[in-house]
Parts: C-alpha cells; sequence; structure tokens
C-alpha cells in the first residue's frame, strides 16, 4: 500500500475514533443528567389528573374538570376549555421535574432548605390538583438569582425544588387562556348540511356521496372550493372576548342576527351561530348555542358568502389539457368559419393553420376554465339571443382520445356577447345557466372568425419584395 493511502486510512481511523468518543461522552453526561432530575409529584401520569384548581393572582379560584378526554371549566363559570390548554397544565403538573433540589435530609448541610420564606414558599399553594384519587398541592416560589427558574415546593414535601421557568409556564394561564376560544369545533370530515341565513335571504348545503350540493333556493352542485373556504372559516373563529355580563340580546344585535350558520354533523350533534351587530368597530356580537355572549373580529362577516351564487358551481371545463386529442371551433354569423384541430406526437395541426404554441395555449385555457359569476338561470330563446347564445357566436367543442363521437367529451362551449363591466357570456351544453366569464380570460378565448384570424390564426408568409423600378436613363451633359 502506498504511504499516501495509509495516511489516509489512519486519519479517517483517527476522526471516526474522536466521533464516537464524543458521542459517548454526550450522551453519558445526558443520561447523568437525567438520573440527577428528581420528580417533584412521583407516579403522577397526565392521563389520571382528574381536576385542577390554579388560584389567580388576583384570588379567583379557576377550576378545570375532565371528562373522558374532555376538560370543562367549573368555576369561576362553567364553559368548555381549550383542550390543549388544560392537556398542557396536566402535562406540565406530570412532568414537572428539578435540576436541583433543597432536602433536609441531604448528607452535606449546605443542601438543606433555608426558611420557605427566603424562596417566596410561604403562600398558600396555588395549584391543587387529583390524579388517581389522591389530592396533590404546589406552591410557585420566587424567581431564582439565576435567571430562568423558580423555586416550587409540593404540600407535605420538606423539599425545595428548582425548576425551570418554561416548566411552570402553563401553571399561570388566566382564565381566558383556558376558556374554549374555539366556536365550532367540528371535523370537517363530519359535516353533513349547513344552513346559512342573512338579512335579505339564505341557502342550504349538503352533502351528497362526498360531494357538496346546494339544495335551497335552489338545487346545483356547489363549488367545492368555496364550500371548504367556508368551512375552513367557521373552523378557524375564535373568540377575542366573553362577555360574560352582557347587555341586552338587543343591543348586541342578536335578536335579529346578522348572520346565521347552522351545521349538522353525523351523529345528530349540531352547532348554530349567530352574528350581530358590530362593537367599537372590530369586532362583533355573536352566540353558539345557548352560551353566553362574546365577540369575534368583524372581518369574518366580510368573508362569509352572502349569495347562493357564491357558492354554486361556476366551473365551465376541467380536464388535463394533455388529455385533449382533437377539438373543433365553430363561429356563426356574420363570417362562419370551422377551425378543426388533431393532436398527435408532432403536436397540434388545425386547419386553418394556428399559430406556433396557439393550440396548445388555447387547450391549457379551457382545460381550467370557470366563469366569475352566474348571469341568468335557464333562459327562453328570446333571452338566450339578447346574450348571443342562440344561436351562439363562437362554439368549443374538445374531446379526448376515441373515435368519433365515441371520445370522451372534455368541453362542449357556447360563446355569446362579450359586455364590458360583466364579461363574455358563456354557457355549457349540459347545463342551462348563463355564465359571465371575467374579460380578462375573454381575451385568451376566440369569438368570431375576425378575432381568430386577428389573434390566432398563423399569419401569411411576407409577399415578395415589389421588384425594383428601372431607374430612369442619366441625361447626358450639354
Amino acid at each position: 500500500m502506498k504511504p499516501r493511502s495509509t495516511l489516509l486510512l489512519l486519519a479517517l481511523v483517527v476522526l471516526a475514533a474522536a466521533a464516537l468518543w464524543r458521542f459517548e461522552l454526550r450522551e453519558g453526561a445526558k443520561g447523568a443528567a437525567d438520573a440527577a432530575r428528581t420528580d417533584v409529584f412521583s407516579n403522577v401520569d397526565a392521563a389520571q389528573i382528574e381536576w385542577i384548581e390554579l388560584t389567580q393572582p388576583d384570588g379567583t379560584l379557576v377550576r378545570l374538570e375532565k371528562s373522558g378526554e374532555a376538560w370543562r371549566l367549573a368555576k369561576p363559570i362553567a364553559f368548555a376549555a381549550d383542550r390543549f390548554a388544560a392537556d398542557g397544565v396536566a402535562s406540565a403538573l406530570a412532568d414537572l421535574a428539578s435540576d436541583g433540589v433543597f432536602d433536609p435530609a441531604a448528607a452535606d448541610a449546605a443542601q438543606h432548605p433555608e426558611p420557605l420564606a427566603n424562596y417566596g414558599l410561604t403562600r398558600e399553594p396555588r395549584v391543587r390538583f387529583s390524579a388517581a384519587g389522591k389530592v396533590h398541592a404546589l406552591r410557585l416560589g420566587d424567581p431564582t438569582p439565576v435567571a430562568g427558574n423558580s423555586y416550587v415546593a409540593a404540600e407535605g414535601d420538606a423539599r425545595v425544588f428548582v425548576v425551570p421557568q418554561w416548566q411552570t409556564n402553563a401553571l399561570t394561564k388566566t382564565l381566558a387562556e383556558l376558556r374554549e376560544a374555539r366556536l365550532l369545533d367540528f371535523e370537517r370530515d363530519q359535516l353533513v348540511r349547513i344552513t346559512l341565513a342573512w338579512p335579505s335571504g339564505g341557502t342550504t348545503l349538503e352533502k351528497q356521496d362526498g360531494a357538496w350540493r346546494l339544495s335551497a333556493p335552489l338545487a346545483d352542485v356547489a363549488d367545492e372550493a368555496a364550500v371548504q373556504a367556508l368551512i375552513t372559516d367557521l373552523q378557524g373563529l375564535r373568540a377575542e372576548a366573553f362577555l360574560d355580563a352582557p347587555p341586552s340580546d338587543d343591543e348586541l344585535g342578536l335578536t335579529a342576527p346578522t348572520y346565521r350558520a347552522e351545521l349538522a354533523l353525523e351523529g345528530g350533534a349540531s352547532y348554530a351561530l349567530a352574528l350581530g351587530a358590530k362593537r367599537d368597530g372590530e369586532r362583533l356580537a355573536a352566540r353558539v348555542g345557548a352560551t353566553g355572549a362574546l365577540e369575534v373580529p368583524a372581518s369574518i362577516l366580510e368573508r362569509l358568502p352572502k349569495s347562493a351564487g357564491a357558492l354554486r358551481d361556476k366551473t365551465l371545463a376541467s380536464f388535463i389539457s394533455s388529455d385533449a386529442q382533437r377539438f373543433t371551433l365553430s363561429f356563426g354569423a356574420p363570417e362562419p368559419l370551422t377551425v378543426a384541430g388533431t393532436n398527435s406526437a408532432a403536436g397540434w395541426h388545425t386547419e386553418p393553420t394556428m399559430e406556433d404554441g396557439a393550440a396548445s395555449a388555447l387547450m391549457a385555457e379551457i382545460a381550467s376554465l370557470s366563469a366569475r359569476e352566474i348571469a341568468a338561470e335557464s333562459l327562453g330563446p328570446r333571452e338566450l339571443a339578447a346574450f348571443g347564445l342562440a344561436p351562439a357566436r363562437a362554439r368549443i367543442v374538445v374531446r379526448g382520445t376515441g373515435e368519433g363521437d365515441a371520445a370522451p367529451l372534455l368541453a362542449d362551449l357556447r360563446l355569446g356577447v362579450l359586455r364590458a363591466g360583466s364579461g363574455l357570456a358563456a354557457q355549457r351544453a349540459d347545463r342551462g345557466v348563463v355564465y359571465w366569464i371575467e374579460e380578462a380570460r375573454a381575451a385568451a378565448l376566440p369569438q368570431s372568425a375576425a378575432q381568430f384570424r386577428e389573434s390566432f390564426a398563423a399569419k401569411a408568409e411576407a409577399a415578395p419584395a415589389a421588384a425594383a423600378a428601372p431607374k430612369a436613363p442619366a441625361k447626358s451633359a450639354p
């Protein structure tokens, strides 16, 4: 073996040994530290805790009680508790451990505790709780001279523990932090019906075979994205303030709510949310069921739908653009024209010829085409003619792989008039509804033969330059 290779291998062995030594040293130190830690409450499991009482700095007693997996506030009010905050308190008590202990039984007198007053531990216990039927109590003392730690002592235990302050933070939560701030605590997959109401009307959504549909005031396919956004807004609604001594419902605007939402879940559970008047401009009065009044951000009212149309499906076409294998564009009067396109490995072939990439761009635009809003319901021939849809000014038919009409129909759209401020009138072949397509998107759709030639058709090659005119004979000098 070459000397250079030998030295390289030796260096690698030394590096590996050093890494192993550092790992063992670190793990050994960690194990020694873990062994030195002392639980303040030995043999207490968070799952065994049945109730917890926290005394607030102002003397208010806050009592949490557990029923099954749920926590509720029993004092000073009866209210649902924030389960994450309550579980955090229970875990903090079960996991409370000290890196340092002053023990009167210690062999070293320097480790004996001083008078409890020196640690701020003469006050009444701030925390009491019951675990597996046994009641425990904890005193919270002063911060240690070294920042980041505090003194604590368990009632009936002569030892004084030094614990990190982050461990005791959960034990000093306020009533507001322990109250359930979520107004509607549900899993979206459990929803089966949503009923919305506002002063000018309302609508009902029902889940059928896993998809949402409108059932009132009309039956129609729902816009899945809009429904999911609604559910997200309802799930995320949080109380910003609780009105434990509220004014009258008339003053809060809850006698005739500004907005109502009723949710029905699988198994029969339900929620009823009412939104009332604005308070201080930034919040709305609210109530869930028969519970007390509270306040929520006023911005929620701007996001909630206030028309059935806002929740109706406005999809005009939805397919993977690469699945399109054939299309036909048909333009009516005043200049009838039919454009046919066929896709192949070499790309799109169209007749008349379209600009390079124009056919692919058109299929990509149609593949995810949605309307901005609904212009009208099913109309008669005269009304449709006013929208330029009887007959249609343009028709776009897109099919997938297959022969003739056996090929899957990916899109069949009729395009009508383009109105400033409204958009492009459009209709699906399988629906009587008339839609408005945004003007910005309408520019990407051919609406007439003239527009097709101007913006989509391949431009004819430039005509050869005209032959230069013969030069006039030069005049002879006089």
